[in-house]
């Protein structure tokens, strides 16, 4: 793997570890404290479009290791 390929995919890593992180423990928690229906809908939607992608990207690297 060359250094340029190497450094992409560990600073992909992580920006995913680091939004994963701001999201969980950060937003999150904020949102379902405040407790409105508007920030327990917005709580509920990111948290759908955080999974969405992280199976996307798990879908992304199965097919790229296989042969």
């Amino acid at each position: 793997m060359s250094a340029k390929k190497l450094f992409e995919v560990m600073i992909g890593a992580l920006l995913y570890l680091l939004v994963t992180l701001l999201w969980f423990a950060y937003a999150f928690p904020e949102m379902l404290d405040h407790g409105t229906d508007a920030a327990l809908i917005t709580a509920g939607f990111g948290t759908m479009v955080w999974l969405c992608a992280t199976g996307c990207i798990v879908i992304y690297i199965i097919q790229k290791a296989r042969p």
